[in-house]
Parts: C-alpha cells; structure tokens; sequence
C-alpha cells in the first residue's frame, strides 16, 4: 500500500507549468481582429446608410401621402403659399401659410395645425411653439446642416422642397389651384417633392420662420433652366436656388403618392422634363 499510497501522493505534489502567448501571438491575434473589424466596418456602415435612407423615404411618403389626401379632401393641391379665410370664428379675418403648414392635418399633425390657426396674427408660422414643433416626417435623418429640422433661431427647416412649377410660381401666381387635372403629363411622371438642405450656406429651407420670407420657402424648380440635385455638396458650397442629393443620392416624392430615388447623374434635360407639370413629353425611366 505504501509505495501505491507514495505513487498518488507525487501526483497530487506535482505543477504543471502552463506557457501564456508569446509577443508574436499577441500581434498576430491583434492583427487578425484588426482584419475582421475592417471587413465588417464597411458592411456596418452600409447597413447604417441604408436605414437612414429607408427612414428618409418613409417621411418622404407621409408628405406625399398627405398631399394626395389634400386634394381627396379639398379637390385641390395646396399651393407653395396661401392665404385662406379661416373657418368657425376664427379673430383673424385670413390666415396666410405655407404647403407644408396646410398639409398638417392630414398627416396625423392636427395638433400643430390648430395651433397655427390659433394665431390671430394672421400667420400661423409666427406661432412660436410652432417654429420649434419637431414634426420627424419633415426632415430627412442623414442631413447634418441642421439639428432635427430645427434651426439655431426661430426658425424650423424641412428637407422636403415642393415645386415653384407644380404648386405656384414666386410672385406669380402664389396662391395657385393645381389639381390632378392641370398636371397634363400625369401625376406618375411629374415631381412634386425633392429633398434640399435644411441649411445652405446663409440660407434655409424653412416651412415655419418667425419673420416670414417668402423666398427662403422649401422650394426648388425656380426658374425654366433650373439644374439638376447637387451631389453631397458641403455646406458652404451648396446652391439654395438647387436641390442637393443627400448622401449622394436624391429622394423624390411624385405627384401620384410614390417616391423613388434618382441616379445621381441624370441629365438636366431630363430633370428638366420630371419638374415641368404640362410639357407634353415623356422620358424614358431608365433616365431617371
């Protein structure tokens, strides 16, 4: 027994040396998870772009939607500015707002909209709680020249710009009654919304401003040569007078309720013909 008993006492006696990595291990581990993060970076960052792009659609839609459902309702499109007389006793004797502003209501923002009419001003934008409403389906999530929508003053921007061509021309015809049956060239081949920046340079594109200015409106399609969406400009380099393809490419909402993104290297003469409600002429959709 005892020279069994001194067997087992040895092995319970004895160490076993365990060796840890080595320097060169280390690295190499090191390196191989340096490889793997940077295989799945990019993958991240797609997937990242790809639901913000998703989220900026689906707000697009919503506009889109409550545009259809103005003119269900009223029979009319709303125009890029309006005076109307305000409904059930109401102290101001009209009430002046803005495309966005008149298609609150229909898109689940009713709160907002009487807000605004309680204004006995006249101008429902100079409601100060309304130029600080954070309505999420006015701004698209990838723009970073604003916080939200919102703005450093009294102001709130959208990145949803209607067009002059569709909804009225500056100091024209504001108040313009466009309906489903002036848009000649159908409401599937004719552009209603398109996306800006919240802030360009030292201007806006504004929905609701304290001392309202007619010309800084989200609005685009100014003018008969108007130019295609800059691509991903800077800040400062951007032209108000233009829409910018945020992230590099452009969302658009047409006039019969669908969006759709555009190749950021479509041609003027065929944007020309998407923001022009009446031409008479058709483009091909692989020129979108």
């Amino acid at each position: 027994m005892l020279p069994v008993l001194a067997l087992f006492s040895g092995r319970v006696g004895s160490s076993r040396v365990r060796r840890g990595f080595t320097l060169v291990e280390l690295l190499v581990v090191i390196a191989i998870i340096g490889v793997l993060v940077g295989l799945l970076l990019p993958a991240v960052q797609a997937a990242r772009e790809s639901a913000r792009r998703s989220s900026a659609t689906n707000n697009l839609k919503q506009l889109s939607l409550a545009l259809q459902n103005h003119h269900d309702t009223r029979q009319v499109f709303p125009a890029n500015w309006e005076r109307r007389t305000p409904v059930g006793g109401s102290a101001a004797p009209f009430h002046e707002a803005s495309l966005h502003f008149w298609i609150l209501p229909f898109m689940e923002q009713g709160q907002w909209y009487d807000l605004g009419l309680s204004d006995t001003s006249g101008y429902p934008h100079n409601t100060a709680a309304l130029r600080s409403a954070k309505i999420p389906a006015f701004y698209d999530p990838r723009d970073s020249t604003t916080v939200n929508g919102m703005g450093t003053g009294d102001w709130a921007a959208s990145n949803w710009s209607q067009s002059h061509n569709v909804f009225g021309q500056p100091g024209i015809d504001w108040n313009a009654k466009a309906t489903f049956a002036t848009i000649s060239d159908g409401s599937s081949k004719t552009l209603g919304f398109a996306q800006k920046y919240g802030a360009c340079g030292g201007n806006g594109s504004l929905w609701s401003h304290g001392t309202w200015t007619r010309e800084w409106m989200a609005l685009f399609a100014t003018n008969v040569n108007g130019l295609p969406p800059q691509v991903a400009p800077t800040k400062a380099a951007c032209d108000p007078n233009r829409t910018q393809a945020i992230g590099g490419i452009a969302i658009i909402g047409l006039l019969d309720g669908s969006t759709r993104s555009l190749s950021p290297t479509i041609s003027q003469s065929v944007w020309l013909l998407l923001t022009s409600p009446k031409d008479g002429q058709d483009y091909p959709e692989t020129d979108l």
